[in-house]
């Protein structure tokens, strides 16, 4: 009954709003004023969607039955107790009818008006007419995004970035906003906390002013920002890295007037980390008139518990006693009984880790957009670190609110590195492993079932620790209990391709911890070479340190390294061994750099890589053909880079759907059983010795070692043929073999 009511009362809106607020009482009904004589219909109609809601409510709550529906015109006589339950109920009904004539939130009905402004774009687009559609920004720079003449208002602003190379880019990049000529930002915060995703991690998200969707990479923004005579927005790069692809589009109406008064859009960013003693968690501390209208709070534990039992607290125009006060922190987002991640219109969690234990993390946010609270002078936005503020997590937030200007000056925004101090991107090559505990071992064994890692030692058990990397998980740590000097471990690690590597292991520094060293390194039975420093433990607090090791001869197999506990620094209070993990990178990759290559062929999508063209099946380095558009092309020869990538796209235009080839003869001076390491963009194919021994129909970026391949080199010259077909972005690889000792050698010259 209810939804129909709605549904029949939206369809009358149109016609009488404008009339309807001499509504009195449901009691008298006949007191509903409307001026014009063509409105007798829509009174009528709305008379009798009222009534009907009316006998509803009423028989909800049991007043009346089927043959004593309340009627209008009716003399029915109704106790005190009936009266108060028709109160209600009319209650209800007018609450119904405010939920659909409320302008605010009428925004489909308002697209059947007439839209008096001109809508405009500020992008990224190639002004050159390619399809580079993006922007860099180089490490240190500031890029501007767009820089528009009032009045206006932005009603949208959306990016992707590819800041993978940096890492937690959405704490490194800055966004800030200058309305009307204005020196201090009003807008100053890391452009992901802006769009509602702290920790400098990427996250869905789905609320009203905010969404995020393609795994938390596409970020819109739909907070309506009016500026009178100007608006500039810039984003500066304050990490170590080039963001090379960063997408944005900022759509904004030209408007024909903005009235002087118009408060402006701001948002900041603020961190405690950790929170102080003796005073809430300050969300916003702003001067002036205007109203708030929401926030983002981000919590990283650093003790475990449930980290809300905070009261939000705001104190309007300098009051002493707050006019809101919570009862929760979980209330004030408008949750209930801790959090969960969810996402809603106004209120949410987006992020959650479910342990809350220490290194917790959790981001939260609530929107004040049915519910804005104005202020007049000033504005506190307050809420506890837990009950009495009686903890210490890391707290960052962002605000949101509409102020006339000027706005108070914000403080400057601490450095990347107080921002992020637990943030971690892996190191190329890194085993983050999973750990699970064998219980039948003799000893504490642990066991990474992806990888075949094991870690065993006396006592151990499973820690999580506050560092994080850029999926957001944490590193965990394998803890020996009661260690003392002379206390061993072991690490088991398989290894496929064997060959020289440098080997990183990761451990916890920290008060507790003591001095350890490699005492031995072992290749099943057989002791393999190896030089090591000691790893020193102590450090003030908990911390990720590294123990490397240098020109290691890892043998293809099983194999192991010994650890023991040295002693401790004086200052130590412990000697306990703290193991995270390990990377390992080949030490020589001798990639081949020197190639013959022929290109542009035909290849307007992947399963031409089938397609056999001419040195496929015969080579003459002297003899050209027939390419792609029927051009003249011919065998050619390069080298590549010092990274050892093969970049073609630069040699053969046209690249894009196009195939290339290239060729190398390597000479070993036995026959030999190894690995052919590559890797491509996009699309190879492989012959060893005219021999077809791989193809990969992959769309990709090349990075090294991709794909491995067994291969048996014979003694003397060796005929290596590489495929590769392109798509987009220009065709290139890699390739090199397993070769420890340096035993082989190449050359573009066909051998005689």
């Amino acid at each position: 009954m209810a939804k129909n009511f709605f549904l029949e009362s939206t369809s009358i809106y149109q016609e009488g709003k404008v009339y309807l607020n001499s509504l009195r009482s449901v009691q008298n009904i006949k007191s509903l004023k409307i001026t014009s004589k063509k409105q007798t219909e829509f009174s009528k109609r709305m008379e009798s969607v009222i009534w009907k809601n009316v006998n509803y409510c009423l028989s909800t709550f049991g007043l009346f039955s089927e043959e004593r529906k309340f009627r209008k015109g009716t003399k029915t006589q109704i106790t005190k107790v009936e009266n108060w339950f028709l109160f209600l109920a009319a209650f209800f009904l007018i609450f119904q009818v405010a939920i659909v004539f409320l302008d605010g939130q009428d925004l489909l009905a308002k697209l059947g008006q007439q839209q008096n402004y001109k809508s405009k774009r500020s992008s990224s687009y190639d002004r050159t007419g390619g399809n580079r559609d993006r922007i860099s920004i180089e490490p240190g720079e500031t890029a501007v995004l767009a820089e528009i003449k009032g009045p206006g208002a932005i009603h949208h602003v959306w990016v992707t970035i590819d800041g993978e190379a940096e890492g937690f880019y959405g704490k490194k990049l800055i966004l800030r906003m200058f309305w009307d000529g204005e020196k201090s930002p009003s807008v100053e915060v890391p452009v992901g906390d802006f769009f509602g995703i702290g920790h400098g991690l990427s996250r869905n998200l789905s609320s009203l002013p905010i969404s995020c969707s393609s795994e938390g990479r596409a970020r819109n923004c739909y907070w309506y920002m009016p500026f009178c005579q100007s608006a500039c927005i810039i984003v500066t790069n304050e990490g170590t890295a080039r963001v090379e692809d960063f997408y944005y589009h900022i759509d904004y109406r030209e408007l024909e007037k903005s009235p002087l008064d118009t408060p402006s859009f701001h948002a900041q960013y603020l961190q405690e980390m950790p929170c102080k003693s003796g005073g809430n968690y300050i969300i916003l501390d702003a001067i002036g008139r205007g109203h708030y209208v929401g926030c983002i709070l981000n919590v990283l534990q650093q003790a475990p518990g449930w980290w809300g039992e905070g009261d939000d607290m705001i104190y309007v125009d300098g009051e002493k006693e707050p006019s809101l006060h919570g009862t929760g922190s979980e209330d004030y987002f408008s949750g209930a009984w801790g959090m969960s991640e969810d996402k809603n219109l106004f209120y949410g969690c987006p992020l959650q880790d479910p342990d809350f234990q220490v290194g917790s993390k959790a981001t939260v946010y609530r929107f004040h957009i049915p519910d804005p609270i104005p202020f007049k002078k000033s504005i506190r936005v307050t809420i506890e670190h837990g009950h009495a503020n009686n903890r210490s997590d890391y707290y960052s937030s962002i605000a949101y609110w509409y102020q006339c200007e000027p706005h108070k000056t914000f403080p400057s925004l601490p450095s990347v590195e107080k921002r992020l101090p637990f943030a971690k991107k892996s190191p190329g090559n890194f085993i983050f492993p999973e750990w699970n505990e064998i219980e039948e071992a003799p000893a504490s064994v642990f066991e990474d079932k992806k990888s075949g890692m094991k870690f065993e030692a006396e006592t151990l058990f499973h820690l999580l620790t506050s560092y994080y990397n850029t999926d957001g998980e944490r590193y965990a740590a394998l803890m020996t209990e009661n260690a003392h000097p002379g206390t061993t471990a072991k690490l088991s690690f398989p290894i496929e391709i064997g060959e020289g590597y440098n080997i990183d292991l990761y451990f916890l520094k920290g008060p507790s911890i003591g001095n350890i060293r490699v005492s031995d390194i072992r290749a099943g039975v057989v002791q393999i070479p190896f030089e090591s420093e000691l790893f020193r433990g102590l450090s003030s607090q908990l911390e990720i340190g590294v123990l490397p090791i240098r020109n290691v001869l890892i043998k293809c197999g099983m194999n192991s390294i010994f650890l023991q506990i040295m002693g401790k620094d004086p200052e130590s209070v412990g000697t306990e061994l703290g193991f995270v993990g390990l990377t390992l990178t080949p030490c020589y990759r001798r990639f081949i750099k020197e190639w013959n290559f022929i290109g542009p062929f035909d290849a307007p999508d992947i399963k031409y890589l089938k397609t056999a063209y001419p040195p496929e099946t015969a080579i003459s380095l002297n003899k050209s053909y027939r390419g792609k558009g029927n051009m003249e092309i011919a065998w050619r020869k390069t080298r590549g880079e010092e990274t050892g990538y093969i970049r073609l796209g630069d040699l053969i235009q046209p690249h894009k759907g196009a195939i290339a080839y290239a060729l190398v003869y390597v000479l070993s001076p036995k026959t030999y059983q190894t690995y052919m390491l590559l890797g491509s963009d996009d699309g190879i194919r492989v012959w060893l010795n005219d021999t077809l021994i791989h193809t990969n129909y992959a769309d990709r970026d090349a990075y090294l070692d991709q794909d491995k391949i067994k291969v048996f080199l014979r003694e003397g010259w060796n005929k290596v043929l590489i495929k590769v077909l392109e798509g987009d972005r220009g065709p290139g690889f890699y390739l090199r073999f397993a070769d420890p000792d340096g035993i082989l050698s190449w050359s573009t010259e066909v051998p005689k």
